[in-house]
């Protein structure tokens, strides 16, 4: 392949006119096929006389081609040519050389691309790889040693979530690390950026290395005491900086990443192996020892660098990045719950509270920037965990919780006096001098603390109402929009507090309100999550009941602005308490979800096929918001019930969202417009015109990708044929679509056998809601039922099995004729029926037991001429076995109607005593007890990891993920499941005993011989049982 052919064709690819690049890109699609083609990329890549443009060119098509063609999928395979073997080769030879030769940016390119070469080839296609690893680690040249160590990353990456096996990195460990290590050592004394990237991608390896497991080789006292000299040294090591100047962004320069990853690299060490006290029970004997080391040789060291990192900081000649300090706070808070760290950290608590946590929980210039240029992401960053997730402030807060939670005796007062003098010298400053920014950090604090001060034990309890009137609420009027929003959410986190007057609630609830209109978007969010916990106060209700269209005209305004699902949660919690009151804007509330639901989805959909780093948080909270307008307008929908004729007038509303999400197979989402439907259609008892074209759409999701979501599917499918049998009965292509959906399910191999039960439960509801209406159907349903039935271990299961089984005595129920001439024709009915009596007792459900007797006995009516004579001589041990059934239908019955007795009107969660804190709550006996709690602490997390290990069957640090596991297939065959309160069924209407009387009277008058067979086989317990049998049924006849 000619070289210079190559350049002009990338050369073009930049051309300004877009006609010449599409013909340079169109050759180049038919060149990727010729051998040879990756291996001239390299050798462009490689030179030294070709323009850097033309070069990163080259390299962007190199990755592309190697990321989706080295280990193509079936898709690939069939858009994308093959990569040769001699091309592989030759990619394998030359790609170190080329990275090694190539400029910063191009360098990570081919890194990304030696990775995926990597994740497919090591160590079985590219064993040698190790051996030229080794030499540019050893090199003399500094650009050939970083080399190495981008290589060595990319190795590392492939099995860094690898916790079993691990002989690989073990290897490695062993044989380069000491190397590694040395390299890292001599460059930490230069001030070189080569030499900085080199010490950064030297930790980055270390970290990834130890991230699921600890090597032998580097837990060795000599490598553990290098390695720690080494972050160390890198901690400390001074670096000039511009206090009015430096911001975050100084943390991607290498000097600043060399420390973040040292920072991690000890964290790591520490809060996985070397932290007796968080050590899971199943690694204490793993690394029990070398955390005893760790904890005595070197953590105290560690602990007075970090200490010293945060004097320098907060005196200002240190410089820490944002996530530096989130990391050197997560560090203490594992100091806490150890206990020698804790002696050495305890005399420090005071300065860390002051000068370290508080500071970092003040509102900062940074926030006031992000209010004023961008109020919706600072929003975003308050009230969405995931947001702020790993930010300095959440570790900060994090922080003070364990402080003050960990070692409350000795710390919780010191907490609550700095605070308190914060708070109190703010009341008693001028206004002029009064810091509004302190004012938010002890607010910030009080809202951290809530956990430990609301508790009925704790020391300022009674003073909370005192504290909230005097220093929260006098904000909610605050010239400072901030405090306004701060002191909204602090109270909303005390929101249980109660007034000793109730006219002060009253005129705090008016407060609240009122800042539902202010100017500041954050004001208005907070105030809104502020009103969701107050309205469980009846008060609060009614005054809010004559302004509820307004209100939650303000709740979608803020959801349209935001984007977020916070806000829908309490528009949701709205449309629950005051359900009562919703029906005479219920539909304009709907239409108004459904305009903001497109609004945001429209972004979704437009930006889905171009997803970049830059936009996927913002569609990922944009399909989040979208979930959460769903679930509040399932919620709206569900508590119309009672109006059906409110939701008829939703159908126009709800519809076109349903068929929306499926037409763009958003299948996020399929969960909530499912359940949407499912209230929908309930409501109305009907399926409208609308409801059976919605149906179509359904169908064609189905086949495009919504196997995988039967479950969430059925009860919508369900419903279809429950509320619309008039059309299923009579229109033989939803007869098709319904059986297709069946078979599809039952024959496919993506699927598992829960999936199974939906299809078998699907065509149950079919047969009870269609008896007599679609014959046509059974011979096909029975078919797919007998094909796992009739084949040894095709049923891993006890409910498949149930719910298989269940499919032929449903079609016995439906007619026992057509289902015994399907069964006589396939040669199935001795095998069908000897499974079915040898899996009696696995009927334990009221409406499993009542199917078996319901599809029993259609057989015994069955006229002699009609039975088979296979069937003739067993009909004695057909009737044993509804008998049998018999025998456990009344306990059955008794137990389910008591579990719902019980729970009629019980809420999950009532009568819980959250007040977790109050039963050793007791700052007087604690506070010379530091050991025992920490002992009691470290019990504690080691029998939660003990438990969650016995759950999961491994240790908490071997966790072994075994694609070819089941959940079906833990299933023993004998274990009973549980009973579905909720299942309603038209087997429901039928008395079991009266249909028992009924069926043997049919029988004595259509078969008298059978009967006389059956009667002489019964032993005489069984003889005095029917009789039992038949007494029931005429008292249930009489009570009807």
């Amino acid at each position: 392949m000619d070289l210079q052919s190559l350049v002009g064709l990338f050369d073009s690819t930049l051309h300004p006119d877009l006609t010449v690049r599409k013909t340079a890109e169109q050759q180049l699609q038919q060149l990727e096929s010729h051998d040879g083609f990756l291996s001239v990329l390299l050798q462009m890549i490689s030179a030294a006389d070709l323009s850097l443009g033309t070069k990163q060119a080259a390299s962007i098509y190199f990755k592309n081609r190697v990321r989706r063609s080295w280990q193509p999928s079936k898709r690939a395979l069939e858009q994308y040519p093959a990569i040769s073997e001699s091309d592989r080769t030759a990619t394998k030879e030359n790609i170190l050389a080329a990275i090694y030769a190539s400029s910063q940016a191009i360098k990570l390119q081919l890194t990304e691309c030696l990775g995926v070469i990597l994740k497919h080839d090591f160590p079985e296609k590219w064993p040698q790889f190790t051996v030229h690893l080794k030499e540019l680690l050893h090199a003399q040249d500094a650009q050939r040693v970083y080399t190495g160590l981008l290589a060595l990353l990319e190795l590392i990456k492939r099995y860094r979530y690898n916790s079993t096996n691990r002989e690989v990195v073990n290897e490695i460990a062993k044989e380069l690390f000491p190397q590694v290590q040395k390299i890292a050592e001599q460059a930490i004394a230069s001030d070189d950026e080569l030499a900085m990237r080199m010490v950064w991608l030297s930790f980055k390896s270390y970290l990834n290395t130890i991230q699921s497991g600890l090597p032998v080789s580097l837990q060795e006292p000599a490598n553990l005491v290098a390695w720690g000299t080494a972050f160390i040294k890198m901690i400390e090591k001074p670096v000039a900086f511009d206090t009015a100047t430096i911001d975050d962004d100084a943390a991607k320069e290498p000097v600043w990443k060399a420390k973040k990853w040292a920072v991690r690299s000890v964290n790591r060490l520490y809060g996985r192996y070397g932290n007796p006290a968080l050590l899971p029970s199943g690694n204490a004997k793993k690394h029990g020892a070398f955390a005893k080391l760790f904890t005595a040789n070197f953590m105290p060291q560690i602990l007075q660098v970090y200490l010293q990192q945060i004097e320098g900081y907060t005196a200002g000649h240190v410089w820490m990045s944002t996530r530096v300090r989130g990391l050197v706070a997560q560090f203490l808070s594992d100091c806490i719950k150890e206990k020698s760290a804790w002696k050495l950290l305890k005399p420090h608590t005071e300065a860390i509270v002051a000068h370290f946590i508080f500071p970092q929980l003040c509102f900062t210039k940074a926030d006031q920037e992000l209010w004023e240029d961008n109020p919706v992401e600072y929003v975003q960053k308050r009230i969405d965990p995931l947001d702020d997730f790993g930010s300095a402030t959440a570790a900060a807060s994090n922080l003070l919780i364990d402080f003050a939670f960990e070692r409350r005796s000795a710390t919780l007062n010191t907490i609550l006096a700095f605070v308190n003098g914060v708070l109190t010298s703010y009341l008693q400053s001028s206004e002029e001098a009064r810091d509004p920014r302190s004012k938010d950090g002890a607010l910030s604090m009080l809202t951290s603390l809530c956990g430990a001060l609301v508790s009925k034990k704790s020391p300022v309890s009674k003073s909370l109402p005192d504290i909230l009137l005097t220093h929260v609420v006098p904000e909610f009027k605050s010239k400072y929009g901030f405090l306004r929003a701060r002191a909204l959410d602090t109270y909303c986190r005390y929101s249980g507090v109660e007034f000793p007057d109730k006219q002060i609630g009253r005129n705090v609830f008016e407060h609240v309100f009122n800042l539902l209109q202010d100017p500041e978007l954050p004001v208005r969010v907070h105030a809104a999550l502020a009103l969701e916990p107050m309205i469980e106060n009846e008060e609060n209700r009614d005054a809010l009941a004559a302004h509820l269209p307004q209100v939650m005209q303000v709740f979608l305004n803020l959801t349209n602005e935001i984007d977020s699902d916070t806000i829908t949660h309490v528009i949701e919690e709205f449309v629950e308490v005051f359900a009562d009151r919703m029906a005479p804007f219920a539909v304009e509330l709907a239409q108004q979800l459904r305009d903001t639901f497109m609004r945001i989805m429209g972004d979704v959909v437009t930006n889905q096929p171009e997803l970049t780093s830059a936009n996927i948080d913002d569609i990922s909270d944009k399909s989040m918001a979208a979930m959460g307008v769903l679930k509040t307008m399932g919620t709206l929908v569900l508590n119309l019930e009672g109006t059906p004729e409110v939701v008829f007038r939703l159908e126009d509303v709800v519809y076109p969202i349903v068929h929306f999400v499926l037409e763009n197979r958003v299948i996020d989402l399929y969960d909530e417009v499912f359940e949407i439907l499912d209230c929908c259609l309930f409501a109305m008892k009907k399926v409208t015109p609308a409801g059976w074209a919605l149906f179509g759409a359904i169908y064609s999701s189905f086949k495009n990708d919504g196997i995988d979501f039967i479950e969430e599917m059925l009860p919508s499918l369900d419903n279809y044929v429950s509320y619309g049998m008039d059309v299923v009965a009579t229109n033989t292509d939803v007869q098709a679509r319904l059986f297709d959906i069946i078979e599809s399910v039952m024959k496919s191999d993506r699927v598992g056998e829960n999936e199974c039960i939906c299809a078998c439960k699907l065509a149950e509801t079919i047969m009870l809601q269609g008896r007599g209406k679609v014959d046509g159907m059974i011979p096909g349903l029975i078919s797919l039922a007998a094909a796992y039935l009739l084949v040894d271990d095709a049923i891993k299961t006890t409910p498949f099995l149930v719910h298989a089984l269940e499919v032929v005595l449903n079609a016995l129920y439906y007619n026992p004729v057509i289902t015994l001439n399907v069964l006589e024709q396939y040669k199935w009915t001795d095998g069908i029926f000897t499974r079915m009596v040898q899996s009696a007792s696995k009927f334990t459900r009221v409406h499993d037991k009542k199917l078996m007797i319901v599809g029993l006995t259609a057989v015994l009516s069955v006229p002699a001429a009609q039975l088979p004579p296979s069937l003739q001589n067993g009909l004695p041990q057909l009737f044993e076995t509804v008998l049998l059934v018999f025998q456990t239908l009344g306990k059955a019955i008794e137990a389910r109607d008591a579990w719902l007795c019980d729970n009629d009107d019980d809420e999950f969660g009532s009568g819980v005593d959250w007040d977790g804190a109050d039963e050793d709550f007791d700052l007087g006996d604690e506070a010379d007890d530091d050991d025992n709690a920490d002992e009691m602490q470290s019990a504690f997390i080691k029998e939660l990891a003990s438990q969650a290990a016995q759950a999961l069957g491994s240790d908490h640090d071997e966790l072994e993920l075994n694609s070819n596991d089941d959940d079906d297939d833990d299933d023993d065959f004998g274990s009973p499941f549980d009973e579905e309160y909720s299942l309603e069924s038209p087997l429901d209407q039928v008395d079991a005993y009266v249909h028992f009387e009924e069926k043997v009277a049919e029988m004595q008058n259509s078969n008298p011989a059978a009967y006389q067979a059956i009667v002489e086989h019964l032993s005489s317990e069984n003889t005095q049982f029917v009789h039992s049998l038949l007494e029931q049924a005429a008292k249930q006849r009489a009570s009807s």
